[in-house]
């Protein structure tokens, strides 16, 4: 059976004038997991996702969604997904209730109890238009539709973008609340990382169409770590290794990112003689700066 809700060998996305919008990644989410997609804008996150969901063609390599090909069964994947958009487009003109009894006819397993619910958790009414609501309230319509037909996969490309820190955070708040409804894989896009860390299991960076990492969240937390140095004379010049991603000097203080970590590292800086050596836990946030 296979374990994988996305995965992905040697994706790449090349445009006509040449630009390499995704550089051949290898990509695999767990089904049942919350995985977060970092990367500033323009890294290659929503060209990623709309090759996933067969909305943009691929140049080479290889996607499966659930176990399905999203060219060669387009309509079995949209079944089978739930999805959110950056710039969520729908008819304005209709109430919210109008919007869910038209999405309704499109899915088979549309589930109206689960929409009802939703809708008294994020305390939505139902006779405004969807022109007449903020746009926390229209993002969270849209959240609804993708949810209400039980989709095995829930992929949100950064729905939070614009909104305002308040409404960003009652956005994810109805996330939570909505992924304890029925236990699903979520595929989170986002450059507002300290919003999806509380609920994320797993983390993965894009830099320059590249994936340079992907790891459960709590063993990237782990493995990265600022060490803080005070040295009685000037610091050594040459501390260089491979573990050493930023180093910021400051006087006699040497604080260095490290991705990695290990006790053996500490022997190796222990060589140079610091007076102290101080080992600082890094947030989510504080690591996807650090790589991006």
């Amino acid at each position: 059976m296979n374990k994988f809700a996305i995965r992905t060998k040697g994706l790449k996305k090349t445009y006509a004038h040449g630009k390499e919008a995704v550089k051949g990644i290898d990509l695999e989410v767990q089904k049942g997991s919350v995985y977060v997609f970092l990367g500033r804008n323009g890294a290659g996150k929503t060209t990623t996702i709309r090759m996933l969901l067969g909305l943009l063609e691929k140049s080479s390599g290889d996607v499966e969604i659930l176990g399905v090909d999203p060219e060669k069964s387009p309509e079995l994947v949209k079944s089978k997904v739930g999805y959110v958009s950056e710039n969520q487009k729908m008819y304005d003109w209709m109430t919210v209730a109008e919007t869910l009894r038209f999405c309704r006819s499109f899915y088979k397993n549309w589930d109206d109890k689960l929409a009802d619910e939703l809708l008294s958790r994020f305390s939505l009414p139902r006779n405004p238009t969807l022109k007449e609501l903020s746009r926390g309230m229209y993002a969270q319509v849209a959240l609804i539709i993708a949810m209400c037909h039980n989709p095995e996969l829930l992929i949100l490309d950064d729905p939070t973008s614009g909104l305002d820190s308040i409404v960003r955070r009652e956005f994810m708040e109805s996330i939570a609340g909505a992924l304890a409804v029925e236990e699903r894989t979520v595929f989170f896009s986002t450059h507002i990382v300290n919003e999806v860390e509380s609920i994320s299991d797993w983390a993965g960076i894009m830099r320059d169409g590249e994936l340079i990492v992907s790891r459960p969240v709590e063993e990237l937390k782990k493995s990265h770590r600022k060490i803080g140095l005070v040295f009685e004379g000037d610091i050594p010049p040459d501390i260089s290794f491979p573990e050493i991603i930023r180093q910021e000097s400051a006087g006699h203080e040497l604080t260095l990112t490290v991705k990695d970590y290990t006790d053996e590292l500490l022997l190796k800086l222990s060589r140079y003689a610091p007076k102290s050596v101080e080992t600082i836990g890094m947030s989510l946030e504080d690591i996807f700066i650090s790589r991006v």
